[in-house]
């Protein structure tokens, strides 16, 4: 009878990545792009250029409902949504709801 393992190292599937290390140049140029990041950009009207009438008034439509949207989420805390959402689920009709299932019933 053949024994099942012979021993030695487990094989796994991914191979051992090393790590490199970080040069001074790599350092300053991740400095320099968060600074850059930092900066607010002016994008909106070199964007608007290109842009038809009917993409711009798309555009402005859909910011002032997403700041509608932030503004009716701030007004309630998570409980009050909580609340609301158990209320809409109670008057809701019990048709698609899952059957109790039970061992006592069966028997």
């Amino acid at each position: 009878m053949a024994p099942t393992f012979l021993g030695g190292k487990l094989k796994l599937k991914g191979k051992k990545k090393k790590k490199k290390k970080k040069s001074k140049h790599e350092k300053k140029s991740k400095q320099i792009e968060t600074e850059v990041a930092e900066k607010p950009l002016h994008h909106d009207s070199e964007d608007d250029d290109d842009l038809t009438d009917a993409e711009r008034k798309s555009l402005k439509l859909k910011k002032e409902r997403e700041k509608q949207e932030i503004e009716q989420i701030a007004k309630q805390s998570h409980r009050e949504r909580v609340e609301e959402f158990n209320e809409k689920l109670g008057n809701l009709t019990e048709l698609n709801d899952i059957p109790r299932v039970s061992a006592a019933g069966n028997g």
